[in-house]
């Protein structure tokens, strides 16, 4: 059970997120039903230690399952915009995002880009989300609406191509790269002119696929534009907690042995303790990193290779 006076968020990558007899990208990937029990119990387990109120989720291939599992453990609120790819065999490929609410989700959608928005810049043209961004507009019982999105930015996979053994690889590897930069400034300009008709708490939960730092081209969705009271601001989750529980920030995905945070919790200035309109203040900082520091085969044979994130908010008002 949730308190009234708290929120807690979590995001989550379910990894390969798909229920027999489907299977993810290649025909022998086919979880047997022992295993997809053991996937199933293992993501209760992390959730359960979390008790997010909202949850952020990404790779999500078996859509109805999902929603079905998240409403058996308490999660009756479900949202998600777009389908997986289904190729020849039951073969999925693409997976989605979705958020899961133990509040009312009184309105979801798409998040789009506003075309409009290059005509400044001459002959430009944005290419499509790789995986389409869900915006949630979420009641809680006390601060009202909360605007709540969750994306999936490109992978650090370099681009497809039709004929690999012939393509560059400098150039695969940038068309990757131009492609998250797209989406994380894209999301962000939604954000913006979403904020600036319907002020209100906001919230950005996701796997961004790389770090959020100045040398990032996902910098864009942290970068402060505008008034702090009437234009969107958006801060990590981790910068703006005021009781620190952990000493430094754990990695959320390891890649061999270099860990990176790829996984992350952005809030409005409502959340931020020394804005002007501030709300709520972050209070806790959750990352569960046991499966991928210090795994147990028995225990963590189907885990996810990514950490669960959450945070909790204390309502001040």
């Amino acid at each position: 059970m949730s308190k009234t006076s708290q929120i807690t968020f979590a995001t989550a990558n379910l990894f390969n997120f798909i229920a027999p007899p489907n299977a993810y990208y290649d025909f022998e990937n086919i979880y047997s039903t022992e295993q997809w029990q053991d996937k199933l119990a293992w993501t209760k387990s992390q959730i359960e230690q979390l008790n997010p109120d909202i949850i952020g989720l990404q790779e999500v291939f078996s859509i109805e399952e999902t929603k079905n599992f998240f409403a058996e453990i308490g999660y009756e609120h479900f949202a998600c915009v777009d389908t997986p790819h289904v190729e020849g065999d039951y073969i999925y490929s693409r997976p989605v995002v979705a958020v899961a609410s133990r509040f009312p989700i009184e309105h979801y959608e798409a998040v789009t880009f506003d075309k409009e928005t290059l005509a400044a810049f001459g002959d430009l043209t944005a290419p499509p989300f790789s995986r389409k961004p869900v915006r949630a507009s979420i009641v809680h019982p006390v601060i009202g609406h909360i605007t709540v999105y969750v994306t999936h930015l490109k992978s650090q996979r370099p681009a497809d191509t039709e004929a690999p053994e012939q393509a560059s690889r400098p150039i695969a590897r940038w068309l990757s790269t131009q492609q998250r930069g797209w989406e994380a400034a894209m999301l962000r300009d939604a954000m913006q002119k979403h904020y600036a008709s319907s002020p209100m708490p906001t919230v950005l939960m996701g796997d961004m696929n790389q770090p959020i730092t100045d040398a990032s081209v996902n910098k864009a969705l942290v970068e402060q534009y505008g008034d702090s009271v009437t234009d969107l601001q958006l801060n990590d989750g981790w910068e703006l907690h005021v009781t620190p529980s952990l000493d430094s920030r754990p990695a959320t995905h390891y890649h061999f042995a270099k860990g990176n945070v790829l996984d992350y919790i952005l809030l409005s200035q409502e959340f931020d303790a020394h804005a002007d309109i501030s709300i709520a203040e972050v209070t806790n900082y959750q990352v569960l990193d046991a499966h991928l520091i210090n795994p147990s085969f028995e225990r963590d044979k189907n885990a996810s290779d990514h950490a669960f994130v959450a945070l909790t908010v204390e309502i001040k008002l």
